[in-house]
């Protein structure tokens, strides 16, 4: 789609296309992405992006050659206005199909699945009162706990004082082969289009909230009552401890280890031990504990 054929009078500083909608850093080529300042557009610049920005005036001079522009004083809100307008055109974003359930899946009587949207595997358990909303796809041998739902809705809204509006989801959720979430989780549907996923081999225990667009790696570990922002991407084979927090947009490395309760507002390098409140390297922690 091109910028210039957004409807609601949108300030085109370059035309060119784009085929879907993301935030830095969530984002790839193709994509239309708001800028908030100069370094995000160095980032992308140095990956190869080529799409779409919506960035500020005194920005638009960086734009590189190529690179389509909307200018705009609030990049974030004039992204998801965007994308609220084209939800609701209806056109760009793909209607949910007919739902495809295995008869080989075991699903509880009391759980609710939508009347679309939705894929469930073979050798899948759906315990009581679970709720899988549309836009869910649920792999293979796949198991889910009591009152757990699949697909909530992110809380989004556009910044408009007393008349704050509501940002629409058309994303999904995808849940890989022999994923096991225990009871109470809840697995929040992307905005933006494309998934949240958790992938293959993925163990959840009780009480855990996974925020729209979070990526879950083969095999990684998340405790009760722990929380994982938007936008996270946490690779394989990582544990997350009971209560823990990541914070929107960090990126955890494969076979990182996060302790109990632990706060975490930076990336974690891969293989790392972090703990705290907020979190630090773990032998940093444990050698200014022994100093007490």
């Amino acid at each position: 789609m091109k910028l210039s054929g957004i409807e609601g009078g949108h300030h085109v500083g370059r035309d060119s296309e784009f085929s879907s909608l993301a935030e830095v850093p969530r984002c790839r080529s193709g994509a239309l992405v708001p800028i908030t300042d100069q370094t995000q557009i160095g980032k992308l610049v140095s990956d190869g992006f080529k799409g779409c920005m919506i960035v500020t005036e005194n920005l638009m001079s960086m734009v590189p050659d190529g690179v389509g522009a909307i200018i705009s004083e609030r990049p974030l809100d004039e992204l998801y206005d965007i994308h609220n307008s084209l939800v609701r055109g209806g056109s760009f974003y793909s209607p949910p199909g007919e739902n495809v359930i295995d008869s080989d899946a075991e699903i509880h009587q009391t759980s609710v699945i939508a009347g679309s949207g939705v894929s469930i595997g073979k050798g899948c358990i759906i315990g009581p009162k679970v709720t899988i909303l549309a836009g869910s796809t649920i792999e293979d041998n796949v198991t889910i706990g009591p009152g757990t739902v699949i697909g909530s809705e992110e809380v989004v809204t556009l910044g408009r004082g007393a008349a704050s509006e509501k940002v629409l989801s058309s994303g999904g959720v995808t849940i890989g082969k022999d994923v096991g979430i225990h009871a109470n989780s809840s697995i929040n549907r992307a905005v933006l289009g494309g998934s949240t996923e958790i992938r293959a081999g993925a163990k959840f225990d009780n009480l855990v909230k996974v925020g729209q667009n979070a990526k879950i790696g083969e095999r990684s570990f998340v405790a009760a009552c722990a929380s994982i922002g938007p936008n996270v991407d946490i690779g394989e084979e990582v544990w997350i401890g009971p209560n823990s927090t990541v914070g929107s947009g960090l990126t955890i490395g494969n076979r990182a280890y996060v302790t109990i309760g632990s706060v975490v507002v930076k990336d974690v390098a891969e293989g790392k031990l972090v703990t705290g409140h907020y979190t630090m390297d773990y032998n940093l922690f444990a050698e200014r504990l022994k100093k007490r």
